[in-house]
């Protein structure tokens, strides 16, 4: 048989990598955090049952206490979601910037042979070096803008070979970059006014009590929608409250920005990639 008729076998190993497997285990940590809680839960709406302590039916105003928690933690999901996609998008614009900086950087290395473009490059794999520290090992802040400080007197050699309209142009990309550090700084300080969690709090325990008291003819059916729906509320709740802070990094949190791009972009200033 030719090669050219010979099959082309195309076998994918289902050995899952590690990474693989962190990345479920993020998919599925907060349905794993609630699950104890609902096996609490079931098992104390299985012993009121059994106590005979189901003193509620499922009426309008029960149905309606019910409706206004998912209302309540809908609406407070939606915003927060929307806060989190304008989140995501803040790495990509930070090394956008670094990578403006660069281009013009290399662009005047090759206009001008006298000109080193490498202690700028340096400085600006400082930046986000700077950036990664702070988000991934809570460093003091005030690094990123001493880093961003530092490419001033690296930016002024540019004035004799390309003159100021360059170097103006890497001021407003500078700038960009320490206007999204703080920007940062504020989305990851700032949580949620404290009475909203309370209200957030509120509406979860007294629909959890409302599922625990209230009476239905067939016992596994109430257990289980009964369950389904603490599970719901307590997964969105948690949900909302790790959405709240995309830029933790703590171990804690399941949602966290993914910052590999900016890693990437470190890595390739560091090995002089852009050059």
């Amino acid at each position: 048989m030719s090669e050219d008729l010979q099959p082309t076998l195309n076998f994918t190993s289902p050995i899952k990598t590690n990474s693989e497997k962190s990345a479920q285990l993020l998919q599925w940590g907060i349905f794993l955090q609630v699950l104890p809680l609902v096996g609490i839960f079931g098992f104390i709406k299985t012993i009121i049952h059994w106590l005979g302590w189901e003193v509620w039916e499922f009426d309008a105003l029960t149905a309606s206490l019910l409706s206004a928690a998912t209302f309540a933690i809908a609406i407070l999901l939606s915003n927060t979601l929307a806060d989190y996609r304008n989140s995501e998008g803040l790495p990509a614009q930070i090394v956008n910037a670094l990578e403006t900086i660069t281009d013009t950087n290399h662009t005047i290395a090759i206009a001008d042979p006298s000109y080193d473009p490498q202690p700028l490059q340096q400085a600006l794999k400082q930046v986000s070096q700077s950036i990664l520290d702070w988000l991934q090992q809570d460093s003091e802040f005030q690094a990123i803008s001493r880093s961003l400080d530092k490419l001033n007197p690296l930016f002024a050699p540019m004035i004799l070979g390309a003159g100021l309209t360059p170097v103006n142009r890497l001021h407003g990309e500078q700038a960009k970059i320490r206007s999204i550090s703080y920007q940062m700084q504020s989305i990851r300080d700032t949580d949620f006014l404290p009475p909203i969690y309370v209200l957030l709090w509120l509406f979860l325990g007294s629909s959890s009590i409302s599922l625990l008291l209230i009476h239905v003819e067939h016992f596994s059916e109430d257990l289980i929608i009964s369950s389904l729906i603490f599970t719901s509320l307590f997964y969105l709740l948690l949900l909302i409250r790790d959405l709240d802070n995309p830029f933790q990094y703590d171990g804690k949190s399941y949602v966290d920005v993914d910052l590999v791009i900016l890693e990437n972009c470190r890595d390739r200033l560091d090995k002089g990639g852009y050059s």
